[in-house]
């Protein structure tokens, strides 16, 4: 693909283009479009809103987020990211997200969050194992009833991420020098047993491990169009895994995956309370 180009997006066509391309990638009606007038405000008031344009200065992709004040402390939250259907396998979000980053620390910012669907394993893959996010924070129903395509019939159920932008793992991730970690003999708190000739879920709450895995399917989004049932079962007993392991002090670290396999595995470890300098304890 020819090289990509990413900026401000700051005038009126740009954010236009941004509205369109809201419904284009999450399938939304109007209304849950975040509309210009919106965006203008936020850029204006120290929002950041990234394009990422083709040779032909066509908007691909973009992000868009804000600085806000948690527990008094000021972070970047990050509440959009989406690239063009048939395009979102070019590295197009690394990019967005990498210059999301130095937008970021030119506030002066170390941390910065946003939530996902914790059953799509390649927003998982990405954000954990090549961005080096951590998540230790679950949230049921974050927005209520969904309307859009991508995400109606189910529970809006997300991860909230930590991005420590200074922390030199985040780097070495980002720059790609770091060997892929392994994690063997890590017990599954939630697997995907076939039965029926359907993937179901299985969960055992009982391990103490200093590490253990979740198991989510690697084709969630085709699961929910065509056995829907089956879908809100790994919704509901992922639900009950995250927040388990979660109060017990566990925190999302790595995600892993292969080629042909039925389902991905978060890796939650047990935190001793130590962390990176410049990191808190945000629970």
């Amino acid at each position: 693909m020819a090289a990509i180009t990413v900026r401000p997006i700051t005038d009126a066509s740009g954010f236009h283009a941004v509205e369109t391309l809201q419904r284009d990638v999450w399938g939304m009606p109007d209304l849950e479009v975040v509309p210009l007038h919106q965006l203008r405000a936020a850029v204006s008031a120290g929002g950041v809103l990234l394009g990422a344009f083709d040779e032909h200065a066509t908007l691909v992709g973009f992000c868009y987020g804000f600085i806000g004040l948690r527990d008094g402390e000021l972070l970047f939250y990050s509440h959009m990211a989406g690239v063009r259907p048939g395009l979102q396998d070019r590295g197009i979000g690394f990019l967005l997200k990498r210059a999301q980053r130095q937008e970021a620390l030119e506030r002066g910012l170390d941390r910065m969050v946003w939530t996902y669907d914790p059953l799509q394993s390649l927003n998982a893959s990405f954000n954990l194992r090549k961005l080096g996010v951590t998540a230790s924070r679950y949230y049921v129903d974050y927005y209520g009833e969904m309307p859009d395509a991508i995400n109606r019939g189910l529970p809006s159920d997300r991860l909230e991420v930590d991005w420590w932008l200074r922390d030199p793992a985040v780097e070495t991730r980002l720059t790609g020098d770091a060997p892929p970690r392994s994690w063997p003999g890590a017990p599954a708190a939630l697997a995907g047993r076939m039965r029926g000739g359907a993937l179901a879920p299985q969960t055992t709450l009982d391990h103490r491990e200093a590490v253990v895995r979740v198991e989510v399917p690697t084709t969630f989004g085709e699961m929910k169009s065509r056995v829907p049932d089956l879908a809100l079962a790994w919704r509901m007993s992922s639900r009950d895994v995250f927040q388990h392991f979660f109060a017990l002090g566990y925190e999302a670290v790595d995600f892993v995956t292969a080629p042909g396999e039925a389902t991905g595995s978060y890796i939650l470890q047990r935190q001793t309370g130590t962390r990176p300098a410049g990191q808190k304890e945000h629970r």
